[in-house]
Order: structure tokens, then C-alpha cells, then sequence
């Protein structure tokens, strides 16, 4: 009797899922649940990622960044850029750099006059801007894709945080559009979020 209750239970479910998997075909959503499903393990992976804290600028500078990311430190002469990391995830699809400019000018101005300059000259799909808070600190987050010379998009997430002493720090993200999941936004906020700055 119990033997008999499995193998009904058995079948019925499978069934089900022949149903369901045939319904999800025939409606299209297959690949879309899929991609759903494949992201949100992703993102799963993404929210356990260990991090490797790096302390720059005479320990005034605290960032985060994935330990399995590279990272190479550069140095730039004039005196604008006065730190300068760049990285790149271990499967390449994620590069970019944390920078500390010395600016002339507030913050939010310098971000419209570079909008205003790119304009016409560079190609984007989308630009937004929003304001945010990280450390207690004000600053902008400007999320776009752009064509690269070859014609095809990039999608950018940059962070634009104001320090002490007209200071600047800025982490920048960049992806190539066809390779963007919507889990990246998460793991680029967390980064964003593990900064911290001191005078």
C-alpha cells in the first residue's frame, strides 16, 4: 500500500514537471526562467564571496574588494589622481580601478561638466545619475553603457563619493553589456558600501 502511494507520488510529480517544462516551451519563458534561475545561483555565490581589505594612503583610505580579484597599483605624475588601483575578476568579465582625485571643483559640477563634454562624442544606450550616501559621506553613482570602438556596449557603474580636503573617491565598473547579469549591481553595491575614509 505505502509502495503503491511512493510510486503515485512519483509519477503525479513527474507529470507535473512535463507539464510545467511543456507550458514554460510553449509560452517562451523557458530561457527566461532559466536565466532567472542561473542568476539567482549567481547572485548566491556573490553575497558569500570572501573579500581581501586593502588599506591605502596612510591607512586614510579603507576598501573591499573579492580576494580572487587582481589588483595592481599605479602610480600617476601632475598630482590630479593621487591613488590608483585597477582590477579585474578571475573569469575577466569585470574590470575597473578605485581612484582618490584631488578636484578644484565640487564634486557634482565636475560630474555634469563631464556628461556635458561626452555628449555627441561618445555613444550611450542610457545614463542615469543618483545621488547616495557611503561612510556618511555624500556622493553620486552613474550607471551607463557606451560603445566602444568596435561598436559594441560597455556598461558602467561608477561611484563618485566626496572626502575631506576637496577629495574625491571613485570606484568604476566596467562589463561588457552582453555579458551583464543583474546580480552585478548587488556585489558592486557591497563594494561600494565597504568604503571608508578618514581626514
Amino acid at each position: 500500500m505505502l509502495r503503491n502511494r511512493l510510486k503515485l507520488t512519483f509519477t503525479l510529480s513527474f507529470i507535473a514537471i512535463i507539464v510545467l517544462c511543456a507550458a514554460l516551451i510553449y509560452t517562451g519563458r523557458l530561457p527566461s526562467a532559466f536565466t532567472a534561475f542561473t542568476e539567482n545561483i549567481e547572485g548566491e555565490k556573490a553575497s558569500k564571496q570572501l573579500f581581501e581589505a586593502y588599506n591605502v594612503m596612510d591607512n586614510t583610505f579603507h576598501f573591499e574588494l573579492p580576494d580572487s580579484w587582481h589588483t595592481q597599483e599605479v602610480s600617476f605624475a601632475g598630482g590630479e589622481i593621487l591613488y590608483h588601483m585597477n582590477f579585474i575578476s578571475q573569469d575577466k568579465r569585470i574590470n575597473g580601478f578605485v581612484q582618490v582625485w584631488k578636484l578644484s571643483k565640487p564634486l557634482k559640477q565636475f560630474i555634469e561638466e563631464s556628461k556635458e563634454s561626452a555628449v555627441g562624442v561618445v555613444d550611450f544606450k542610457h545614463f542615469d545619475i543618483k545621488e547616495i550616501m557611503a561612510d556618511n559621506k555624500k556622493g553620486y553613482l552613474i550607471d551607463y553603457s557606451r560603445a566602444n570602438p568596435e561598436g559594441e556596449y560597455n556598461r558602467a557603474y561608477e561611484a563618485f563619493i566626496e572626502g575631506y580636503s576637496n577629495k574625491v573617491y571613485r570606484i568604476s565598473f566596467f562589463v561588457p553589456e552582453k555579458e551583464w547579469k543583474n546580480y552585478y549591481k548587488v556585489l558592486f553595491d557591497r563594494i561600494i558600501h565597504t568604503m571608508n575614509i578618514k581626514k
